[in-house]
């Protein structure tokens, strides 16, 4: 069995595994990702954070990281469910004290490593272990401007800028290609094309625009009226792959539901769109959770059990939100979503936001909503126009 590349995070992931070895009751779908949030602490204390971190200003709090034989035991335990690939993240994953020795053992496990960071703890030293002794292929760092004074504002620590630029550097040096994640909103939407240019002079090999939500810390800038409205969204993907992509040779990509999308986008993305494949992915969290992805940080409902008391596979199997998700996933999807070309790709986008917005998971993305109020919503990707045609 061959599942599409998973986009959810911008980074193309490929999960491959053939299912005739796995023993998977009906209806249990392989689990073929972990979202391993190594630390639920972070040296940053970032404005728009949607998973809210503790702020750790020194020494990692042991009772922060995840422990490093919890992982080894979930990990042998998901391998026989298809676990083919995990995604390093946090809070900030490197600010965990085991972080080589987990990702050496994950590379042992031959499980495809991706990663997401602030950048600012990545020393030369570091980029070369990753490069030359794991399986991590690819690595996405945050930088919101070109402005170091700006960038350190918004994540909270002054100095984080010059750290995550080293970091950027060891990581080129080393061998990678990283990609440059951009955190979007009002007061740095104007920055995002001398970003560009930062990330092509850095080396990177890529940059992926994320406007920022209503989540977490995110909450605050929709009450003060910072955030992007969906108009503008929309406007600004059109902008970065129009003429701002035409000028610079790295790809330039904004996740949005494949409705919003050209086909050209959607292709690039295994037709998928960049949909979350949350039906084969579990989050394991910083303190030992597992959890739908980092929502549990602070939806507690959406947390499944905890490594070290409960079974990885009787989670998989038995847990009745799961259990939920999939069937509804299965059914007629809701709204909007039912009359939408792309539903069974997009899969309603991102579970998480849409229970941040209607207490339900599986339901029509907010972001879709608001498009077709504001009459953003393409006629032509609805069942109705397209089969009229």
């Amino acid at each position: 069995m061959t599942i599409r590349k998973d986009t959810c995070d911008g980074l193309e992931i490929s999960l491959e595994k053939d299912k005739s070895d796995l023993e998977l009751p009906p209806g249990v779908p392989p689990l073929l990702m972990f979202y391993l949030y190594l630390s639920a602490g972070c040296n940053l204390h970032c404005r728009h954070c949607w998973i809210t971190p503790s702020f750790i200003d020194g020494e990692p709090v042991p009772a922060e990281c995840l422990d490093i034989e919890l992982i080894k035991d979930a990990v042998l335990e998901a391998k026989a469910l298809g676990l083919a690939s995990v995604k390093l993240t946090g809070g900030e994953p490197v600010l965990h004290p085991e972080f080589a020795r987990i990702a050496d053992f994950l590379s042992e496990q031959e499980l495809s490593l991706t990663m997401e960071t602030n950048g600012t703890l990545i020393d030369r030293s570091l980029a070369r272990h990753l490069r030359d002794k794991t399986r991590l292929f690819n690595v996405a760092v945050s930088l919101d401007s070109h402005d170091p004074d700006w960038h350190d504002r918004f994540r909270g620590r002054r100095g984080a800028f010059d750290a995550a630029v080293r970091g950027v550097k060891h990581l080129v040096e080393a061998g990678f290609r990283p990609q440059v994640i951009m955190s979007v909103m009002r007061e740095n939407v104007e920055h995002v094309e001398s970003l560009i240019a930062l990330a092509v002079s850095l080396g990177a090999g890529s940059v992926k625009f994320n406007p920022v939500l209503s989540l977490g810390r995110g909450a605050d800038f929709q009450r003060r009226g910072l955030l992007l409205s969906i108009d503008e969204v929309v406007a600004l993907k059109q902008r970065i792959r129009g003429p701002i992509q035409e000028r610079y040779g790295i790809y330039l990509g904004m996740m949005l539901p494949p409705a919003l999308m050209t086909v050209k986008e959607i292709l690039r993305h295994g037709g998928s769109g960049g949909a979350c494949h949350v039906r084969n992915i579990l989050g394991l969290l910083g303190t030992g959770e597992m959890a739908l992805c980092g929502i549990g940080r602070n939806v507690p409902e959406l947390c499944f059990g905890k490594l070290g008391r409960d079974s990885v596979r009787e989670v998989w199997f038995t847990n009745p939100t799961l259990i939920q998700m999939r069937r509804d996933l299965e059914g007629a999807l809701p709204g909007l979503c039912g009359d939408c070309i792309h539903a069974k790709g997009c899969l309603t986008h991102c579970l998480a936001m849409n229970f941040e917005a209607t207490g339900r998971l599986v339901d029509t993305s907010p972001i879709c909503t608001e498009a077709q109020r504001l009459g953003l919503f393409p006629e032509g990707r609805r069942k109705k126009t397209a089969s009229k045609g």
